[in-house]
């Protein structure tokens, strides 16, 4: 393992000799000089009060100074973990529960770690820092805080960078761990792809830093000295706006689901006019309809599609393929690429044995980008995660296995073909989720008995969830009424992207032969 290959740090510093910017949100800009300088300021803060010992958590969407906070955590040697403010009080408290940082840098404007919030009592232990307490931090005047930090103490080789928790199937999240080394794997195959190669352009920053997409404009971007235009939630939902702020930003580089690709494809306004200078789109956290691609070929003709496959637990990415004209009129749903040169997929079968070209399987995957895994959580980790190789003493951190539960084949070409979960894990507007964390959850609530959730397919790709619950005490509300309110129940727990559209109340689930729920029977009569 090369120890020193890239770093995120050194990348800063070497760009912060510039007058480059790192980041553009909501009409400020923060330079890589001020990232360098700010963030070596928080770091020595954060040593200083001896709160630099555990993960960082950081809960926010989009702010200049999130990226202050997570360059900060990596020169004290410690991981961050991102929580998007969009997350339900119970969602933030399995994550600072499994993590049980020194410090949450809250971003929040009040919204959750408020004065007279009952939550503050669990918090009693933790440096709750809100943004303007941050601002003050960062504009000291004390100059042993303003010393540059060790290198000895940055993150480097396998030391955690971010951890990111997904769905769980217990209704509690993982927490998956990547490291320096994953990072740079992505690093260096990535940058190329979305053609960042050192020079001074602007890349989307819409993916919230929850999100593992985020990643792929993130870690590239400012290990190039790329300036990310950040489009935080609130300007996502004023559509006028955020074609506005599109406009303005000048943007070469695009990072998205398809979702959101779509939703601005609905305007007449999206198109070459709007983004002169695009030329690159990435697409990876969800199938890409042959007709999205489509569309945006024609509005955008200069612009590269680059459809995507890889989890959360490889890094985001491990396989890519730019969309052409052979791919659209095929008649069939587009692949997602070939792996990465230093990524081997194998395919197997139950049993783990490996399958042949053409041959539907699980999908395996082994590299250098593969997690060290979950969290804190050896059972789950040793459930989907191996060693590919001998079982020497002396363990080559690229043979790191993981077992997705996705399935697929590869074609003749040397591309995969996606073609589906082996279990209940699903991606809904990229985001990853476990349909039995959300059927566990729904069963906490007060008058549910049992809880089953359905993926609605539209266009080769789920629309959205549905609910089918039975309840306890029976009552006359009706579905629509009973729907509503155990959607507002249920966001108590669940972030609003996990929520199902609708509920159905059904006087009993149906069960098969094997005393399971009828999943297939539910379906025939609610969808």
């Amino acid at each position: 393992m090369n120890k020193y290959m890239i770093n995120i740090v050194e990348c800063v510093k070497k760009y912060s000799q510039s007058d480059r910017l790192a980041v553009v949100c909501k009409g400020e800009k923060l330079s890589y000089k001020e990232l360098d300088e700010k963030s070596d300021i928080l770091a020595n803060y954060m040593i200083n009060n001896k709160i630099d010992d555990r993960p960082v958590a950081i809960y926010a969407n989009k702010d200049i100074y999130i990226l202050v906070c997570m360059i900060a955590a990596l020169k004290t040697g410690n991981a961050y973990v991102p929580m998007d403010i969009s997350f339900p009080e119970q969602r933030v408290s399995d994550v600072v529960e499994a993590v049980e940082p020194r410090v949450i840098f809250d971003f929040s404007d009040g919204e959750y770690f408020y004065e007279d919030s009952k939550q503050l009592e669990k918090y009693s232990g933790i440096k709750i820092i809100n943004r303007q307490d941050l601002v003050g931090i960062l504009d000291s005047d004390d100059d042993k805080l303003k010393c540059p930090v060790d290198r000895q103490r940055w993150v480097d080789g396998d030391d955690n960078s971010y951890i990111l928790f997904t769905s769980g199937s217990t209704g509690k999240p993982k927490g998956v761990q990547i490291s320096t080394y994953n990072l740079d794997s992505f690093v260096e195959w990535m940058s190329p792809i979305l053609g960042i190669d050192g020079q001074e352009i602007v890349v989307m920053d819409q993916p919230a830093y929850s999100f593992d997409l985020s990643v792929s404009q993130l870690y590239p971007g400012i290990c190039n000295g790329a300036t990310l235009y950040s489009l935080p939630k609130d300007l996502i939902s004023d559509f006028k706006g955020l074609l506005e702020e599109m406009k303005k930003s000048n943007m070469e580089v695009w990072v998205s689901t398809p979702s959101f690709a779509g939703m601005c494809l609905a305007s007449d306004e999206f198109n070459e006019d709007l983004l002169p200078k695009l030329r690159k789109m990435l697409f990876i956290g969800e199938v890409l309809p042959v007709e999205t691609a489509r569309k945006l070929k024609e509005r955008l003709p200069k612009a590269e599609v680059i459809n995507g496959y890889g989890p959360t637990e490889a890094t985001v990415g491990i396989s890519h393929v730019v969309i052409n004209e052979d791919h659209l009129n095929s008649g069939l749903p587009l692949p997602v690429g070939v792996p990465m040169p230093n990524c081997q997929i194998k395919i197997v079968d139950e049993e783990g044995k490996l399958l042949d070209k053409g041959q539907k399987g699980e999908i395996v995957i082994v590299g250098p980008s593969v997690s060290k895994g979950y969290f804190k959580n050896v059972e789950k980790t040793r459930e989907a995660f191996y060693y590919d190789g001998d079982n020497s003493e002396d363990i080559d951190l690229s043979r790191r296995a993981y077992r997705t539960g996705d399935l697929g084949m590869i074609l003749d070409d040397g591309n995969i073909k996606y073609a589906g979960r082996k279990d209940f894990q699903i991606k809904l507007n990229g985001y990853r989720i476990e349909i039995e964390d959300i059927e566990n959850n729904l069963r906490k609530l007060s008058n549910i008995s049992n809880a089953v959730v359905l993926p609605v397919y539209k266009n080769e790709k789920i629309a959205f969830l549905k609910g089918v619950v039975s309840l306890k005490v029976k009552n006359d509300l009706g579905n629509m009424k009973n729907s509503i309110a155990i959607k507002k129940e249920l966001g108590q727990f669940l972030p609003e992207y996990m929520i199902p559209r609708s509920i159905v109340v059904m006087d009993q689930l149906p069960m098969n032969t094997n005393g399971k729920i009828d999943r297939k029977k539910i379906a025939e009569e609610v969808l």
